[in-house]
């Protein structure tokens, strides 16, 4: 660009200049403006939304929002910021509090209602597993207060018109020795869940069990809560290796850049030394003279290349450093990751067995039901469900204890188990109730469960002096229409059971009404 050279043109040049910074001041004035507009907006926002949280931020955020109207100075409001920060900080710790005391009054709560229906008590059952979980926002935890109290209402609706008798204290006691018999624990957890079934196995006072089923479900949350702090450990773990392998890579790379700029130096050296021999050869008159320049040149480009061989062997030292550094990081790391997958199978695999007869579990047999469902949509499979039941299992607790009900429920799981393994899943779905999925239909299902019923008819069961013979009834379903799902076909299925207990027991009945 060509300089003015008359006074005339400079003042135009100078104008120009001018008239361009105006509009670059003016550009970023603009910028400032809308950036600044949307900031207050967002903070706005954020306002409203917390408004009404809690009476404590209340009062903050009213002051915060009448400033950003005012378009206060940031020395006005970054004082207002923190302090809505730290009162935002001190919310969480009482909401925190407040949800776990809450939590710990609806554990007791559901704990004293009685579902009326099988539908009711498996939405009881969804809502404890819910509220079991940790909880850090309303947005989750108010619909499940909503559906818990939608619930309760419709249970004491229920209570108030139904017109059978008081269930006894025994058939509650009952119930939650047989739920107990659905969890596991390690540890001390173990040896406390084991003195509560200890304690079930002698008449209780209803208070007793109340003060018992709070006892497992507390139980219940340690146990959680040192899943939680384990998980956090060994993410914290997880994260102090990473942090070791990105310092060791950083620290690769900034004395691989080191040692690249040395390179480069010592290479513009030899370059320099090899022009200069170069350069005596071509100027040189005398032979003593060209002998003599050379000679010294000579030794200036062997200390160099002396040099840089130092320095390749330093920079060969130091990536074997760290290379070996991070090798051994990363294989500690690899070996952590392998420990914690390991220990997440186990748990994978206690959750879904039962520890009384080591079958597969209710939530082993939903997992492997929804597996199997979506196969036989895609037409590729046949698919049917069986319930069975033990006949006039209660009447073996009364007279012979929980122990004796436990070996029978073992030995009758075997022999489902090694009747049916080779064409059925076996689980047991909950107290005296098993359940089967079979990806055969109907009729081939009801051929093969009566041939198990007869089995189990024939164990020779003996209590102290007593002979007895136990049986066992089943309902089957089959999946047929594409309207078919895997509560409707369930239904049927224990529909299907109860037709079998009023027909006499020890028989097998089809859904279809065979």
């Amino acid at each position: 660009m060509s300089i003015p050279e008359t006074p005339q043109e400079q003042v135009q040049h100078l104008s120009k200049k001018l008239q361009q910074s105006i509009q670059s001041r003016k550009q970023l004035e603009d910028d400032y403006r809308r950036d600044s507009e949307r900031y207050s907006e967002f903070v706005n926002q954020l306002c409203l939304a917390l408004n009404g949280v809690d009476s404590d931020l209340d009062t903050i955020i009213h002051q915060l929002r009448s400033q950003i109207q005012q378009n206060a100075s940031a020395a006005i409001l970054d004082p207002l910021i923190e302090k809505l920060s730290d009162a935002i900080a001190d919310y969480n710790i009482r909401f925190q509090q407040q949800t776990r005391q809450t939590t710990d009054t609806i554990s007791q709560t559901l704990a004293k209602l009685t579902p009326s229906t099988r539908q009711a008590e498996r939405e009881f059952a969804s809502i404890a597993t819910a509220f079991e979980k940790p909880t850090t926002a309303l947005m989750h935890y108010l619909p499940l207060v909503n559906r818990l109290l939608n619930l309760s209402h419709q249970c004491a609706v229920n209570s108030s018109t139904a017109k059978t008798e008081t269930v006894p204290v025994e058939n509650y006691q009952a119930q939650l020795f047989d739920l107990l018999s659905e969890v596991e624990f390690s540890g001390n957890s173990a040896e406390a869940l084991q003195q509560v079934k200890t304690a079930l196995q002698k008449p209780q006072s209803l208070d007793t069990l109340m003060g018992i089923s709070l006892k497992v479900m507390r139980l219940i949350f340690t146990s959680i809560n040192e899943e939680r702090k384990s998980a956090q450990s060994f993410l914290q773990q997880l994260n102090a290796s990473l942090e070791s392998v990105n310092n060791i890579l950083g620290t690769t790379v900034s004395t691989s850049g080191y040692f690249a700029e040395q390179r480069s130096k010592l290479n513009k050296q030899l370059t320099v030394g090899v022009s200069d021999i170069s350069d005596c050869v071509h100027g040189a008159s005398e032979l003593f003279e060209l002998k003599e320049n050379v000679g010294s040149r000579l030794e200036q480009l062997g200390a160099t290349l002396e040099q840089h061989i130092l320095l390749q062997n330093q920079e060969r030292e130091n990536f074997t450093k760290n290379s070996t550094e991070l090798e051994v990081k990363l294989r500690e790391t690899e070996a952590e990751v392998e420990r914690y997958k390991r220990e997440l199978a186990q748990q994978k695999f206690r959750s879904l067995q039962d520890s009384l007869t080591k079958l597969p579990n209710r939530s082993a047999f939903e997992e492997r039901l929804n597996m199997e469902f979506s196969r036989w949509q895609n037409g590729q499979t046949p698919l049917t469900i069986a319930i069975v039941d033990v006949d006039f299992f209660k009447d073996i607790n009364d007279s012979f204890g929980h122990i004796a009900g436990d070996k029978t429920l073992q030995v009758i799981a075997g022999t489902l188990n090694k009747a049916l393994k080779n064409d059925g899943f076996v689980c047991r779905y909950g107290g005296e109730e098993f359940a089967i999925i079979f990806c055969l239909d109907e009729n081939q299902v009801k051929e093969k469960m009566e041939l198990a019923r007869e089995k189990v008819a024939n164990i020779p069961f003996k209590f102290k002096t007593d002979d007895i013979r136990i049986t066992v009834s089943a309902g089957v379903a089959s999946f047929n229409n594409n309207s078919d799902t895997t509560v409707s076909v369930f239904e049927r299925a224990d529909k299907a059971l109860y037709r079998a207990k009023e027909s006499g027991r020890n028989n097998v009945k089809l859904a279809s009404g065979g």
